[in-house]
């Protein structure tokens, strides 16, 4: 078989739709994981409150409380790598601009944009969450922002723009096949 470019996106694509499955069981494995053990719902509320999650009550209560907040964007993140193992599966077939391609690209591109409000709204509903048990005055209301937050936004909005590009472009090569 001769090395094209379509042959070198074909293997690079089966390779990353592998990388994407991985990501998907270790993610969500991680995810469990991160509930189950308490040091590491302790890290999981560092990374996302800083010092202020060291001193939170880790009840039962709070980590169902903890485990229903950060379903959503990991649920966002699943739903996302989902779609880009799809992406590189039709890619590895050679359906680099097809209708499924495109729309596989923009779901990605959806997901990866909707991280940047999850980040500070997931922090925020971690504080409250682990913090509403305590008495009156010592509640936590948490706002952080971070620049990958802003990065989300960034290249969530490119992957969807050129998603949307791709899509028109093989409308256009469509059309113009259909007048041969």
């Amino acid at each position: 078989m001769m090395d094209t470019p379509l042959n070198r996106v074909r293997r690079l694509s089966r390779t990353f739709e592998i990388v994407a499955i991985a990501g998907i069981v270790l993610i969500a494995a991680g995810a469990v994981l991160a509930l189950v053990i308490p040091d590491w719902t302790r890290n999981l509320l560092l990374a996302r409150l800083g010092q202020t999650g060291i001193a939170l009550p880790l009840t039962p209560t709070t980590k169902l409380g903890v485990a229903a907040v950060v379903a959503v964007p990991i649920g966002v993140m699943l739903y996302g790598l989902w779609a880009v193992r799809g992406l590189f599966g039709e890619f590895a077939r050679g359906d680099v601009f097809s209708a499924a391609a495109c729309r596989r690209l923009e779901v990605f591109g959806i997901t990866v944009l909707a991280q940047a409000p999850l980040g500070p709204l997931t922090a925020t509903a971690l504080a409250l969450v682990t913090s509403y048990a305590n008495p009156p005055g010592q509640r936590l209301l948490v706002l952080t922002l971070s620049i990958n937050d802003y990065f989300a936004l960034i290249v969530g909005g490119v992957l969807v723009a050129v998603a949307r590009v791709m899509r028109e472009a093989a409308r256009l090569a469509e059309e113009n096949a259909s007048f041969v």
